[in-house]
């Protein structure tokens, strides 16, 4: 299920609690304890492809129960997300978190403003 529309109503940080709440909500089963989303509000979309991805990757494993994320965030380097989990995962998720990571850093320039001079 993608996240909710938009609500023009709602305040940046509303909206980003909401889709949080969301996420968490729709893949608890990926999250032990309180793993917070210190991304921007733009990148949360990105977020939940990774979820889907992890969900669809590793939904019959036998070691799902093993996989949880520990942190995810987003700097001027881009998305990085750690995880505890088998080790076989690291050889199809890297890349794909990678690919993010990418897209997030075109986000965030297509919101950031230009640097002052």
């Amino acid at each position: 299920m993608p996240l909710s529309p938009a609500n023009p109503e709602l305040s940046s940080s509303e909206q980003h609690a909401l889709w949080s709440n969301e996420l968490l909500e729709q893949y608890s089963w990926q999250f032990q304890g309180e793993t917070p989303f210190a991304v921007p509000l733009a990148s949360l979309p990105l977020l939940d492809e990774l979820f889907k991805f992890v969900n669809e990757t590793i939904k019959n494993s036998f070691d799902r129960s093993l996989f949880c994320w520990t942190d995810l965030k987003q700097d001027s380097k881009g998305l990085t997300a750690w995880y505890l989990g088998v080790e076989d995962y690291d050889e199809v998720l890297e890349p794909y978190i990678e690919s993010l990571s990418t897209r997030a850093l075109t986000l965030s320039d297509a919101v950031e403003p230009p640097a002052s001079r």
